[in-house]
């Protein structure tokens, strides 16, 4: 093998071509210059790196702008999503035994059961609604009635947006706007819809203990409805002693807090109800939670459960205190979930604040799950296979099979759902 020789300015040139990451001082150091050469090539590339303000103060002969010291700095975050306390044993609210915390994000494996047991609640009704209910939405009717139902539903479904498809999420938020605008028109019947409220994304927090267990339930679920009353009372007080003698379903041996979040950092007796003092509509009417997927219907059902049980619970603590004891008058709170095609009515009756032991009389929950408005079950998707073909050059790599067809989306519309949705909408309403 032949040797090569290089020069010293041929090495040079080497190494700045193929190492652009090594400095020009580096390279003026190793080519043998004289040092005050060195010196003024390093003043030289000292003086380019110099930002241009400081090139200004120097030719002009400014003081230089003395920067803040870094612990005077305004932080440029609100204090409110800062960590401003440790999050381990120093922390005031750390505790030994952890709390066990449900949020919009924790899905209950066993699903309504499971709901129960946590609430020391007893479902009633048989699958229907209240009877109350049933008799206030079976004597609802607005004039052309269907044919709005039917307009509302192919306008949120397919004229929403220009999109191909069109996600589930938003889909139920804006079918669930639409049905509830609708039931508005009825406002010159029912003057007291003019004392409700809605609020989008509202926290809520709840705690009580159950079986010497720490649960708390804080989180977003969606869209509430308030109103200046609260809802009548759905049970007399010879139903709730009823009650006494039911048991509760276990989960044996699996511990019904499997599917809660354990954390030792949480406040005791933390109750907050989404409003501050002072609020016009402090009463929770109905609460509506939106499900993505109805894949599992039943953790959706079973976190509508949760959430309308800590809006009656908040507002019974603010009331009547955080002492273990049998309300005078129960408190009533409602839930909606649905993915703008099916809907699940539940109602829920807090009876009492002695949650920790399961004797005694229960809370009551009222479910009519799961009834279509109208046959397609979910907004049309788009179906694709793969053909022959680059997937970078060829646009048809991915062909759809199935195109929405303007029509669909309101075959066999079943006007009694909309009615159910009327009767909890216009609840606690006077005509």
């Amino acid at each position: 093998m032949a040797l090569l020789h290089f020069s010293s300015h041929q090495a040079a040139a080497i190494l700045t071509r193929c190492l652009p990451a090594l400095s020009s001082s580096y390279l003026l150091s190793r080519r043998s210059y004289r040092p005050e050469v060195l010196q003024r090539a390093k003043d030289r590339i000292r003086q380019d790196k110099k930002p241009l303000h400081r090139v200004i103060e120097e030719m002009l002969d400014l003081e230089p702008v003395i920067k803040r010291p870094q612990s005077e700095r305004i932080p440029d975050s609100h204090p409110q999503y800062t960590t401003r306390v440790p999050m381990g044993p120093t922390n005031p609210h750390y505790h030994e035994k952890p709390a066990y915390i449900f949020n919009h994000d924790v899905q209950l494996g066993e699903g309504i059961q499971q709901a129960l047991w946590l609430t020391k609640s007893q479902l009633m009704g048989d699958g229907q609604m209240p009877s109350q209910v049933q008799e206030l939405a079976s004597s609802l009717e607005i004039p052309d009635m269907e044919n709005k139902v039917e307009q509302s539903i192919k306008q949120c479904r397919l004229y929403d947006t220009p999109s191909s498809m069109l996600s589930m999420d938003r889909f139920s938020f804006r079918q669930t706007k639409a049905l509830t605008r609708l039931g508005s028109l009825l406002g010159k019947d029912y003057p007291e819809l003019l004392n409700r409220a809605q609020a989008n994304n509202y926290y809520v927090g709840a705690s009580w203990t159950r079986d010497n267990d720490a649960i708390q339930v804080r989180g977003r679920p969606g869209m509430i409805l308030t109103s200046k009353n609260p809802l009548p009372v759905l049970a007399s007080q010879d139903e709730i002693n009823q009650t006494v003698d039911v048991p509760l379903e276990s989960f044996y041996p699996l511990a019904p807090t499997i599917d809660l979040r354990s954390s030792t950092i949480y406040k005791e007796d933390y109750n907050f109800p989404g409003f501050f003092d002072g609020y016009p509509f402090p009463h929770a009417h109905t609460l509506f939670v939106f499900a993505t997927y109805f894949k599992n219907s039943e953790a959706y059902k079973a976190k509508g459960i949760m959430f309308a049980f800590a809006n009656a619970l908040c507002r019974a603590k603010q009331q009547y205190g955080v002492e273990e004891i049998d309300l005078p008058t129960p408190i009533v709170t409602q839930c909606i979930v649905t993915n703008g095609v099916k809907f699940s009515f539940i109602h829920v009756q807090l009876n009492t604040l002695r949650l920790d032991s399961s004797d005694g009389p229960k809370n009551m929950v009222w479910l009519d799950a799961e009834n279509p408005l109208y046959l397609d079950m979910y907004p049309q998707n788009i179906k694709i296979y793969r053909t022959k073909g680059n997937r970078k050059t060829d646009k048809r790599y991915w062909k759809p099979l199935v195109k929405r067809d303007p029509e669909l989306g309101c075959r066999e519309l079943d006007v009694g759902v909309f009615k159910k949705f009327l009767g909890c909408y216009l609840n606690g309403a006077v005509h």
